[in-house]
């Protein structure tokens, strides 16, 4: 790396950058890479170069050279052992403020953060200090969430959760529907007097009370609503053990996609059609390759739960629940194309 003021720093070797989201986010611009401007001439030159001139009919042709070579590099990125050594040292800090970590392996890309601003046409979720790819709390609570709500509700064919109980809803051809006005239930009620008033109706009549007591001091325990604090706290979830890879989605029919319903009723504007004369966009985008192994981080205050006469360990609940709802359900974006998800019993982590 050549090291001058900022209008003047290049980027020859990107393996000396030790902080990946800062190479991601901010120094994309500036690193050097050699594209074709035409059969006869090559240009290096920082990326930022090649955005601000005009290369005529090669314009985009320049561009897009750009953005490969770009990928090519952010691919061969490898972490480093200060990236991996203070990651290690923030679980730790965790751990011993009695989080609980979880060690599970991907099982296929991994992409998170598709959504979020970046130089190329998807982002990723990295941690703007220690540059390591994460999961936010936030996602993980909610995946927590959906899948306790969905195994309650007998959505998905979980295999685990024996201890939670099973309802059985009145109209089962919208389960979704009714599991939203459920979770709003759950979160807007103060008792369950409250609760059982708002979901019976959704509900088929034989529903035993006793089971439905059990779902709603349970979800109100571990997630807690709108006037009670719940006992898990969820962190995010670090990769200790990650490579990245370069995907794509190529849709065919941009024209079609981006003109307004009425245009496509015109059957004469043949653009407007979907048909096998548009040209396909292919859009690069960066993820984390599988057999990434992140690390799951949560605390349970008050572990042991007496649930109507019976004790519920709420920190292996939350287990099963990461376990199941990780390698059935995914996390993060595109998980409808098998992104996201998780091997349930991971070989070589270890539980902590």
């Amino acid at each position: 790396m050549q090291k001058t003021n900022k209008s003047t720093l290049r980027i020859w070797d990107t393996s000396q950058v030790e902080n990946f989201a800062l190479l991601f986010n901010k120094l994309l611009p500036k690193i050097v890479v050699e594209v074709n401007i035409d059969k006869n001439r090559k240009e290096k030159a920082p990326v930022w170069q090649f955005y601000t001139k005009n290369f005529g009919k090669n314009t985009d042709k320049v561009k897009n050279q750009v953005k490969s070579a770009l990928f090519k590099e952010l691919q061969s990125y490898s972490p480093k052992e200060k990236e991996k050594r203070l990651i290690k040292q923030l679980i730790e800090t965790y751990k011993e403020n009695r989080f609980k970590e979880l060690k599970l392996k991907t099982g296929y890309h991994l992409a998170v953060g598709l959504g979020l601003p970046s130089f190329f046409e998807n982002g990723l979720t990295l941690h703007h200090i220690y540059g390591t790819p994460y999961i936010p709390g936030s996602s993980v609570k909610g995946l927590a969430r959906f899948t306790f709500l969905t195994k309650v509700l007998n959505i998905f064919p979980f295999d685990g959760l024996n201890e939670i109980p099973s309802l059985r809803l009145k109209n089962e051809d919208e389960p979704f529907k009714e599991l939203v006005k459920i979770d709003k239930a759950l979160v807007e009620s103060k008792d369950f007097k409250e609760f059982h008033g708002k979901v019976k109706e959704l509900l088929v009549k034989d529903t035993p009370i006793e089971e439905l007591e059990k779902f709603y001091y349970l979800f109100k325990e571990l997630f807690g609503t709108q006037s009670y604090r719940g006992r898990v706290i969820f962190a995010d979830a670090f990769a200790t053990e990650w490579k990245f890879k370069v995907d794509i989605m190529n849709p065919h029919y941009q024209e079609y996609y981006q003109s307004e319903s009425d245009q496509r009723k015109n059957k004469e504007e043949g653009l407007y059609l979907v048909g096998d004369w548009h040209n396909p966009t292919p859009i690069f985008f960066l993820t984390v390759d599988k057999d990434a192994v992140f690390s799951f981080l949560y605390k349970v205050e008050k572990p042991k739960f007496n649930l109507k006469g019976e004790e519920v360990d709420l920190k292996k609940l939350v287990e099963e629940l990461l376990k199941e709802g990780l390698s059935l359900l995914g996390i993060g974006g595109k998980k409808g194309k098998g992104y996201g998800w998780f091997e349930k019993e991971n070989k070589n982590p270890k539980t902590a």
